[in-house]
């Protein structure tokens, strides 16, 4: 059962970039010529939110202090870096993933794993 369920949480991890790709695609080619509506709007700010929490990732590992992991130097330091910044996004992510069900219902499937995936991504890259 526990392998099961790792497998699932980690192609949705995989997933998430793909469905965040398609609904950015998706939201400029089809619905920006759409007039404006306050499902348009809640879909925009849905996706901005998601990738926002998703690029947060790669900013955070090149901004990192680093620690040296065999004298243990550094390393406090390093983990309360990782946390303040992993708050914040799967926050984002969590913010997107919710409205995301307010949105257009067309991308509603693939903002939803795409939030899902991103956070389940933050917590293996930041729990040790």
């Amino acid at each position: 059962m526990e392998i099961v369920r790792n497998y699932i949480a980690t192609m949705i991890a995989l997933l998430a970039p793909v469905a965040l790709i398609y609904s950015w695609v998706f939201y400029v080619t089809k619905l920006r010529k759409d007039p404006p509506n306050w499902r348009s709007r809640l879909t925009l700010v849905s996706l901005l939110l998601t990738t926002l929490g998703a690029a947060l990732l790669p900013a955070m590992i090149a901004l990192e202090p680093k620690a040296n992991w065999t004298t243990y130097a550094g390393v406090p330091r390093q983990i309360d870096f990782e946390a303040s910044w992993a708050k914040f996004a799967v926050r984002s992510l969590a913010a997107g993933f919710v409205l995301c069900f307010f949105g257009r219902p067309r991308l509603i499937a693939p903002l939803a794993l795409a939030s899902v995936g991103c956070i389940l991504f933050w917590f293996a890259m930041t729990v040790r």
